[in-house]
Formats: C-alpha cells, sequence, structure tokens
C-alpha cells in the first residue's frame, strides 16, 4: 500500500544521489544564505498518487535552495556545518533500517555503536575513563541534559540555586537553566576579561557575595571556544576554582572541543578533560550534518540517575544492558552515531585531525591579511578557527551594512557580533573545502561593497 516497485525504488534512489552530487559540484556557484524570500506555497496534500520525481525535484529547486548553505565554502557565519557525503550515506543507511536506538532490545547494534562512538569522543576530549554520554540533537538540548544531571547531583534547593558565566557563553544556558526552574535572576552573567574570558576572580567575588546572601552557589560554565570570538575560558583555573568551592564544572566545547584532535587546540583547551559535564557537537567541527550532539558526564550512573523511567509497557525491554532512554530525555530516538563511525572509519582519525588544523589555520590566514592593511581593524585575534574586524573607522551602522551587502551579493556570507559594545564582523572558518584565497577575495569584497 505504502510502498513501490524495487526497480522503481532503485531508479528513484540513483536520481536522489546524483542530484545531491550535482548540488554538492556546483556548491561555490551558489550563493552561501539565499536572499530572505516571504512565504512560499506549498501544493495541498493529494488524495490520490502522484510523480515521485517532480515532488523531488521540488525539494530540491523550490523548498531546500531557501535558506543558508551551511557546507558552502564562504559560508563564514554563526558556526557552519560543513558535513561529508559519506555520513548523509550513514543517515540513509539508518533511516532506511528505521533504527531504534532508545533501549538494548529495540536496537542492540545501534546502541553498541553508539557507546562506541561516546567513547571515542570522550578520549579525544582525555576525560576518564569511568565517563558516561549520549548523543543528542545538538548543544541546546545537550546543555539542557547536563544541567539536569548537575541539579540532580548539586542543587537542593533550585530557587536559591546560583550559577557563574561570561558575558560571550552560549545562550543555551541561560534558555536551559530557565527551563530547569532555576530562577533566572540567580544566573550570574559576569564581565569578561580583555581577551574575552572569564576570570575566576570575578567567580570568587560573585560567591562570595550569594553565600553571604544566603544562596546556594553550585555552577559554573567555562566555555570551550565562544561563538562569537572563539576565545577559551581559563578551564584548569575554573576547574581548579570548582574543586575548591564544590561548584559543578561545566564545559561548553559545542564548536571547539574538537579542536583538541590538533596540538594547538590541544595547548588552548587544556583542562576541559577536567569538565564535570561537557557537551560537544560533532555537526559543527567534526563535519556531520544535522543533528548530532554530545553530551559527556564524569559521574558513573548520574544520567540514568536523573533520566531514568518506568512504565509496565517497557517490561519486555528489561534487561542488564545499556538503555539508552535512560541517558537523556528521549525514549524514542534514532542512531545518531552510524554517520560519525561511518565517516570516521572512512576517512581516519588523521583526515578529521588536519581538517581541524586546516581550519584554524585559515583563521590565522585571515588575521594576517587584514592586519597587513589598514582599513582594517582586528578586533580580536585569530582564535580556534573564528577572526573579528571592522573597518577601522566605520561607524556600528556602516559595519553592518557593510556585511549586509556581502550577504546579498551572494559570493560570500561573513556575520556580525557585538564587542566591547562595538558591531564587527566575523568570520568563522572552519569549513575544510575553503580555500586561502576565498577567505582574501572575501575581505577584498567587503572593502570594496
Amino acid at each position: 500500500m505504502l510502498d513501490l516497485p524495487p526497480d522503481e525504488l532503485r531508479a528513484l534512489g540513483h536520481y536522489v544521489w546524483d542530484r545531491l552530487v550535482d548540488r554538492w559540484e556546483g556548491l561555490d556557484a551558489q550563493p552561501p544564505i539565499a536572499p530572505v524570500q516571504g512565504p512560499m506555497a506549498i501544493p495541498p496534500a493529494p488524495d490520490g498518487p502522484s510523480d515521485p520525481r517532480q515532488a523531488i525535484d521540488f525539494l530540491f529547486d523550490e523548498v531546500l535552495p531557501r535558506g543558508q548553505r551551511g557546507d558552502h565554502p564562504r559560508f563564514f557565519a554563526r558556526i557552519g556545518s560543513p558535513s561529508n557525503p559519506i555520513s548523509v550515506l550513514a543517515d540513509l543507511i539508518g533511516t532506511g533500517h528505521n533504527v531504534f536506538a532508545g533501549s538494548w532490545t529495540g536496537g542492540a547494534g545501534a546502541s553498541a555503536m553508539e557507546l562506541a562512538v561516546v567513547d571515542w569522543l570522550r578520549g579525544w576530549m582525555g576525560m576518564p575513563a569511568h565517563t558516561e554520554g549520549i548523543l543528542v540533537s545538538g548543544g541546546s538540548v545537550g546543555t539542557l541534559t547536563a544541567l539536569a544531571a548537575a541539579a540532580r547531583a548539586k542543587a537542593e534547593d533550585r530557587d536559591q540555586a546560583t550559577g557563574y558565566v561570561q558575558e560571550h557563553t552560549h545562550a543555551a544556558i541561560a534558555k536551559a537553566w530557565r527551563i530547569l526552574g532555576f530562577n533566572p535572576a540567580n544566573l550570574r552573567v559576569l564581565k569578561a576579561d580583555p581577551a574575552h574570558r572569564l576570570q575566576p576572580a570575578a567567580i570568587d567575588a560573585a560567591v562570595h557575595l550569594d553565600r553571604e546572601a544566603g544562596l546556594q552557589p553550585f555552577l559554573v560554565v567555562g566555555t570551550a571556544g565562544a561563538t562569537s570570538t572563539g576565545s577559551v575560558d581559563p578551564l584548569n583555573d575554573l576547574a581548579d576554582q570548582a574543586a575548591r568551592e564544590d561548584l559543578w564544572f561545566h564545559v561548553d566545547g559545542a564548536y571547539g572541543g574538537p579542536a583538541r584532535l590538533t596540538a594547538q587546540g590541544a595547548a588552548l583547551l587544556a583542562g576541559i578533560e577536567r569538565a564535570d559535564s561537557l557537551v560537544l557537537d560533532p555537526h559543527k567541527w567534526l563535519f556531520q550534518p544535522y543533528e548530532i550532539g554530545c553530551v559527556l558526564v564524569s559521574h558513573r550512573g548520574l544520567l540514568e540517575a536523573t533520566f531514568g523511567l518506568e512504565g509496565a509497557y517497557l517490561r519486555d525491554t528489561e534487561n542488564d544492558h545499556v538503555q539508552l532512554r535512560e541517558r537523556g530525555p528521549q525514549l524514542t530516538r534514532s542512531s545518531r552515531a552510524l554517520k560519525l563511525w561511518l565517516s570516521v572509519t572512512t576517512f581516519g582519525v588523521n583526515a578529521f585531525r588536519d581538517a581541524i588544523a586546516h581550519g584554524i589555520a585559515l583563521a590565522e590566514h585571515a588575521e594576517t591579511t587584514l592586519a597587513r592593511d589598514p582599513f582594517w581593524e582586528v578586533t580580536s585575534p585569530a582564535t580556534l578557527g573564528i577572526v573579528t574586524f571592522r573597518p577601522a573607522h566605520a561607524t556600528d551602522e556602516e559595519t553592518d551594512a557593510m556585511v549586509a551587502r556581502a550577504v546579498a551579493d551572494g559570493f560570500a556570507a561573513p556575520s556580525t557580533t557585538r564587542l566591547n559594545g562595538r558591531v564587527v564582523a566575523r568570520l568563522c572558518t572552519i569549513n575544510p573545502r575553503t580555500t586561502e584565497r576565498d577567505i582574501e577575495a572575501t575581505i577584498e569584497r567587503l572593502a570594496t561593497t
């Protein structure tokens, strides 16, 4: 009833894959971000069958081109998702098997694969062998999962609990804080130092004041690669402070964490391995298609204690194996591990390490290119694949307009952020397909648009 003949399915599969390869081959000629358009007309649901090729063409030609192309070599906005074709195949394989990864009974192979991939990520981050984790949709749900575990471990009274972040900490922390029922006024947003990092001295002062007021400090968040600047908080110092003050130490490594695979990144991220909880997103700097994030918690059994569930309808799936439904919010869950496993198995860890190092070097090349021209002011140095800058004598409005014109031009897509009260332009250079010439041409066009 809901099927097609095998020969037609094979032909459709070849057709879709050919169209995908055509898209990848022609990506450079497309704009990194499509012009913003109004609502589009989606055909009503048909009562009878229709030609699937026409429907596929409608997706390729009309629907999916509307938006950003995060795998474009000149998509420098936000944090891109460069993706890779082998992981796309893995997603097809997993979807084709309709994999369920919520229980060992429902998906023993998928569960074993996820545990193995999570352990790869744990090892790459240098966290202890007893660390446990789970794959989630991305950093937002990962942060929610990690903070829920932290709350169970340390926050006796959510109305009185306080947490400590800095002005460049990702907004996912405040969102999770609010969702979990903490008092929003008790999340202390501390001013960063001139290098855009959280400083332990600021935390010391805030913790002292909060304890004097009868509040319960419990959480400090370190950032391993800030979205605006790439800056890294002093993770070892924060870990020391968390241990001394009995605080939960959470690290947001959503984009920057994988840089630990490189020598330069490992030096910058020293101390990340000491986190009580860590979030990272393979769909950023491990080049996976959406969605795949990861939560790692260095307290054995805490995820199960936080997310365990019981139900008479689950009796037949209870056994002595790991039930991934009990390590996070989802009961029904697909296998996100397949794409990371297949791509790493195909290309090897060294290829990923080299691709990350390439992204770091591209931002440094951008900084060097900008610094040679007095037209530009570098506003934060190249760090973990991100550099910020602005025309030396421009107003905020002129900087905004410059970036907007560049995006509308369709050649490249930088973005903007705010540093020290000023609007600055920003390049995030983590795509392994990006070349030095892409960087130079983008800067040239920004100067002349």
